[in-house]
């Protein structure tokens, strides 16, 4: 038994040290926040008028499994001083992704359909992690 408590401490410390390091290098000045879980709903978007397509013409890699996109929105986004402003949400294949309002950091190594709509910019990773300009899915967005 006591092997075993080894064998577990002898693994989970170093994870735990890792994740620590790398949430104290966040270079975002959006705050952190936990880690990102699998979404467990499948939020369909609204079928009305108020959705709009995003034109992926434009479409960076920021890094890990974040992209994102300069975009002429009718509002601003989120800020420094207002980190959950935005009403942004975003669907990919009529699916909603989230959580809105992600860290950046959160976005790029973790991905899984967060985004953060940042100013006039979206950073927004796919819900499986895979290319947007790739995988062949349609993204929309609501304001409401």
């Amino acid at each position: 038994m006591k092997t075993i408590i080894k064998s577990i401490r002898n693994v989970v410390l170093p994870i735990i040290t890792i994740v620590a390091i790398v949430a104290s290098m966040n270079g975002c000045k959006k705050g952190a926040q936990p880690m990102p879980t699998t979404p467990t709903t499948t939020n369909v978007a609204p079928q009305d008028e108020t959705i709009k397509t995003i034109s992926l013409i434009g479409l960076r890699v920021d890094s890990g499994f974040c992209y994102k996109i300069g975009y002429d929105l009718p509002e601003i986004g989120d800020s420094n001083t207002s980190p959950t402003v935005s009403k942004l949400r975003l669907f990919e294949n009529g699916v909603e992704l989230g959580p809105a309002h992600s860290n950046h950091n959160d976005i790029r190594n973790f991905g899984l359909g967060q985004f953060s709509h940042w100013g006039n910019t979206l950073y927004f990773s796919t819900s499986d992690n895979s290319d947007p300009l790739k995988n062949g899915r349609k993204y929309t967005y609501s304001m409401k």
